[in-house]
């Protein structure tokens, strides 16, 4: 798989392996999650020796955007230099059937199907679509994922950015950072979160240049970061002990680095919502789910 068509520099993060387009906008895609990838750590999750163990549900987020922005591409006639843009991801994943991290990589097959998509005069190419996943790992499935995708022009993204595409993210130094225990994740620079002298969380990620986050420069805060950073939040509003196993966020604009980015979690009647505000206007929200495990 080329790694320009998923937006990634390390041939490490390509999780696609090969692609398959069916009758009727469905496709058959085929991945590989490996054991290492490792952005948070909970009971049943990691990269141990334990029998129980299953991938880190951020894999499945991970999936779903590789998917959405290699079909664009690949098979829906999008340019090389569109801009892909994600405007809605999510998943949900089933505990029960989940597969156990064994020897190696694990094969996982996604079933993807294309829905509302959107055409525009003198445009060849889809500039809207919507992409949903079933996940399944040796004749079993486990889960699925959604996500909406707006595929911009080179031109059209330029005028979106405008100035903000130079901006650099803003210090943190005279803010406290939680502790890698607090928020689940292996290493102080997994950590999304600072607090303010107000004791207000904000998204800044303490490793700008974070294998899995920042496989390349952003000239925005990336949504992958900002579902992280929410699940960061709901740990330290007390969701911890769980796992992940669903989520969605639905991106209402871009998330900026040249302001201070607010994140705040609160629970709901099925898990947790979050709400993600700069300059006093919200840019993300969404919910999250966690599974208690036996």
């Amino acid at each position: 798989m080329s790694r320009t068509l998923v937006h990634r520099k390390a041939v490490a993060e390509v999780l696609l392996t090969d692609a398959r387009a069916l009758p009727d906008g469905r496709f058959l895609l085929a991945t590989q999650w490996p054991r290492s990838y490792a952005t948070s750590i909970t009971s049943g999750s990691g990269s141990g020796s334990g029998s129980d163990e299953r991938h880190d549900p951020m894999l499945a987020a991970e999936t779903i955007r590789q998917v959405g922005l290699y079909i664009c591409q690949r098979f829906l006639g999008a340019p090389s230099t569109s801009r892909p843009v994600i405007r809605s991801v999510g998943f949900q994943l089933d505990n029960s059937t989940e597969p156990v991290v064994g020897y190696g990589a694990t094969d996982v097959l996604c079933r993807a199907e294309v829905s509302d998509v959107r055409h525009v005069d003198d445009v060849p190419w889809p500039v809207a679509l919507s992409v949903r996943i079933q996940f399944s790992a040796a004749g079993r499935e486990f889960g699925s994922a959604f996500g909406r995708v707006r595929v911009l022009s080179e031109e059209e993204y330029d005028t979106f950015r405008g100035p903000n595409a130079a901006a650099t993210p803003v210090p943190d130094d005279v803010h406290r950072r939680p502790s890698p225990t607090e928020v689940s994740v292996p290493s102080p620079g997994d950590v999304m979160l600072v607090r303010d002298r107000s004791g207000s969380l904000l998204v800044a990620p303490a490793d700008l240049r974070h294998p899995r986050f920042f496989d390349h420069p952003s000239d925005h805060v990336p949504g992958m970061v900002l579902l992280e950073a929410a699940r960061q939040a709901a740990c330290l509003a007390g969701a911890s002990p769980g796992r992940l196993n669903g989520c969605h966020l639905r991106a209402l604009r871009f998330t900026e680095w040249n302001s201070p980015v607010h994140v705040e979690c609160a629970p709901a009647e099925d898990g947790w919502t979050f709400q993600v505000t700069q300059a006093g206007e919200t840019t993300a929200s969404g919910t999250l789910s966690f599974a208690t495990e036996g």
